[in-house]
């Protein structure tokens, strides 16, 4: 590692460009049910993607604005109806937590993400804004 650790944190002022996107499941009720996997950075991004690709006719799996942003649709089941759209994050990309082989010490490192499912790891609100600390260890 040619970069050093810096208050606890590795790569903080350059991360890894995937940290900080959330995955979302948006079941919304055509004639079928279509549930939707978004990846975007906030629920608002996601929301204009939906927006921007959905299609009740056909599967969809594609881009948003960059590759980072994906949109993908399978159908659930043929219901009708006017139900509300159902939205639920399921998956944020986060920096990983190491420790430094030759000093022991923990450190935060922010070129090295992964995709967590597990809510209480999570370090964003839906809108993009950081969880405060507290919340994200009740």
């Amino acid at each position: 590692m040619t970069d050093k650790i810096i208050n606890g944190t590795y790569k903080k002022d350059t991360p890894n460009e995937e940290i900080g996107y959330q995955k979302w499941e948006v079941k919304k009720t055509y004639e079928v049910d279509v549930l939707y996997t978004i990846v975007t950075k906030t629920k608002k991004e996601a929301e204009e993607l939906l927006e921007r690709k959905e299609t009740p006719e056909h599967e969809v799996d594609e881009y948003g604005d960059t590759f980072r942003e994906t949109i993908k649709s399978k159908f659930t089941s043929d219901l009708s109806g006017d139900e509300p759209v159902e939205w639920k994050k399921v998956e944020e990309c986060i920096p990983t937590d190491e420790e430094d082989i030759d000093t022991g010490k923990r450190y935060i490192n922010y070129d090295d993400p992964q995709w967590t499912k597990e809510d209480f790891e999570w370090i964003k609100n839906e809108d993009g804004t950081l969880i405060p600390i507290a919340k994200q260890h009740e």
